[in-house]
């Protein structure tokens, strides 16, 4: 199972279906993104462009399976498991930890090399 985040309204429901934590659901039917299955998002952060942070969302994480479809930042899922309720702080960190995990690290001190960058500076050190 691959490792997602969604967001719910306040009472953890997402077009018609009611979840809970700790159960898995499965859809019946094509399973096609934006159309039909349970939708999720790989990047924590994609989240916020579908549920808004505030009182009136819940972010969980969630383990996606079967056949899945992929549309732009949505992953859909033929069966979704909701593993826990992380709120908003645990989506930013979960967030901040996505963005670290897919960071291209390297040795190099500087990422212009032995080379200055360019600066908008002008003839000033920054």
């Amino acid at each position: 199972m691959a490792k997602f985040y969604k967001g719910f309204n306040k009472d953890l429901k997402c077009r018609g279906y009611q979840f809970e934590v700790g159960k898995e659901y499965t859809a019946e039917g094509e399973i096609k993104a934006c159309e039909n299955g349970f939708h999720a998002c790989e990047n924590p952060m994609d989240v916020l462009g579908f549920y808004t942070p505030n009182e009136f969302n819940r972010f969980c994480e969630v383990e996606g399976s079967g056949k899945q479809d992929k549309k732009g930042e949505k992953t859909c899922f033929e069966k979704i498991k909701i593993v826990a309720e992380i709120g908003l702080g645990g989506l930013i960190q979960a967030g901040i930890k996505f963005c670290f995990d897919h960071v291209k690290w390297s040795d190099k001190t500087s990422s212009t090399g032995d080379y200055s960058g360019a600066s908008s500076t002008g003839y000033k050190s920054g």
